[in-house]
């Protein structure tokens, strides 16, 4: 068993993104999404380096539209946002709306189209991903993928501990040429789960009464962008995947965009003053679209003065979506001073709504990667001590991939694992992760 997954699965959940009132959600720009993956650096395997980049490779082109763009040559491409990842490339958003649980049937939606050029190649290429934030993320648990060349594409899902992903529909794919893609997911451990497709509104097709989820995951987060293996000698270029129309939304009733008015009047007047959208939302009648307009306010208001934004959010009510609020903030916030934030976080825990902040602070961005010592701090500054150590536990076995002893040295003297803990994670360590 993993170090505390039991408390993961039953509390952190009660208290994380997942207690927002439910409500279907349409992406009206980058604010409207939990976080942005944005590639940061070039990689050239020739000299096996990495060099900082600013190009945007995720763009808002107005009228809901966004583009992810991926450059690549044989001797030079975009990377993995800031990751040592030197086979594949990375520009995706994640998270729109509350996240999926175990039992629970969402659909997740999206019209897109890639640059003329495009090109399926040998490796991966996901357009859409269904990712688990608890249990085992390593491979995904839904995607919709662009297959060799430039005739196919394909939705597929990894059922429960399998290796290989399971060809759920296969559908025609034209390069540059508008195409609606709806997804309906069910997780299940058991026999009742379901992964169907509708190809431009025609019915849904898939498979049912499978068990669809991934080890010790209780909790789901969708992903829209352009994600792919490469390497040398590939047939790829300077690539792009716009998507339009993105939704997320609880099976059961219509497609609907209850948050659309709200949050595209609230962004006009962010625009100018954040404080003045909010205090303008502040107005409006409490629903839970008003909740995720104060979180796309809040979002908007971030990476200007993040401080502020956090000071005002801390302030609204769990109806209000503080908690989502708070979650959007602190990964803007984190995204551009993570020294920052943890001084924010320092001076209030032990506070049981910042640890599932802190837990994806600590596992869910690069700090785990390029900056393991952030990422560690902000494990240790969980207040609950099995949350705590699986969150240590998440950045110990990815340092422990390439540096065994230093990170076995770095559990041993933690005080932030209890005995038990410990001796859990140095087993783990010297059975290679396993």
């Amino acid at each position: 068993m993993k170090l505390g997954i039991h408390f993961f699965a039953g509390s952190l959940l009660a208290i994380g993104l997942s207690s927002i009132s439910l409500r279907a959600t349409t992406a009206i720009g980058l604010s409207s999404f939990e976080g942005i993956e944005e590639p940061l650096v070039r990689y050239s395997p020739g000299t096996r380096t990495f060099v900082p980049d600013a190009f945007v490779n995720i763009a808002e082109l107005g009228d809901d539209t966004f583009r992810m763009s991926l450059r690549y040559r044989s001797d030079v491409w975009d990377g993995d946002r800031d990751t040592p990842n030197t086979d594949r490339q990375r520009a995706e958003v994640k998270g729109l709306g509350v996240h999926q649980e175990t039992g629970e049937t969402f659909d997740y939606s999206t019209t897109w189209r890639t640059n003329p050029g495009f090109r399926g190649a040998s490796r991966f290429c996901h357009i859409f991903q269904l990712k688990s934030t608890d249990g085992d993320s390593g491979a995904p648990l839904v995607t919709i993928s662009i297959d060799e060349g430039q005739a196919r594409a394909s939705v597929r899902y990894w059922p429960g501990k399998a290796r290989s992903a399971t060809v759920v529909r296969e559908f025609p794919w034209t390069p540059a040429v508008w195409q609606t893609v709806r997804v309906r997911i069910k997780t299940s451990l058991t026999g009742d789960g379901e992964v169907l497709a509708s190809i431009n509104g025609d019915p849904f097709q898939g498979v049912r009464g499978v068990a669809v989820y991934r080890p010790d995951a209780t909790d789901y987060r969708p992903k829209w962008g352009l994600y792919r293996g490469v390497k040398t000698g590939l047939q790829l270029g300077n690539d792009y995947v716009e998507h339009k129309n993105i939704s997320a939304e609880k099976a059961g009733g219509a497609p609907t965009q209850e948050n659309v008015p709200l949050e595209t009047a609230a962004r006009k007047l962010a625009h100018d003053s954040p404080s003045k959208a909010m205090a303008w939302l502040q107005t409006q009648p409490s629903s839970p679209a008003r909740a995720g307009a104060f979180a796309v306010v809040a979002t908007e208001w971030a990476p200007r003065d993040p401080a502020a934004a956090m000071a005002f959010v801390e302030k609204l009510t769990p109806a209000d979506g503080r908690v989502e609020a708070m979650q959007r903030v602190f990964n803007r916030w984190a995204d551009r001073d993570a020294d920052a934030v943890l001084r924010w976080v320092a001076a209030r825990v032990p506070a049981v709504e910042l640890d599932p902040l802190l837990w994806y602070f600590a596992t869910d961005t690069t700090f785990r990667y390029v900056a393991r010592g952030k990422a560690l701090a902000g494990a240790e500054l969980i207040g609950d001590s099995g949350l705590r150590g699986r969150a240590i536990e998440h950045v110990v076995l990815i340092w422990a991939r390439r540096e065994p002893l230093a990170a076995a040295g770095y559990a041993e003297k933690s005080a932030g694992l209890s005995a038990a803990q410990k001796g859990e994670l140095l087993a783990r360590i010297k059975a290679g992760g396993k």
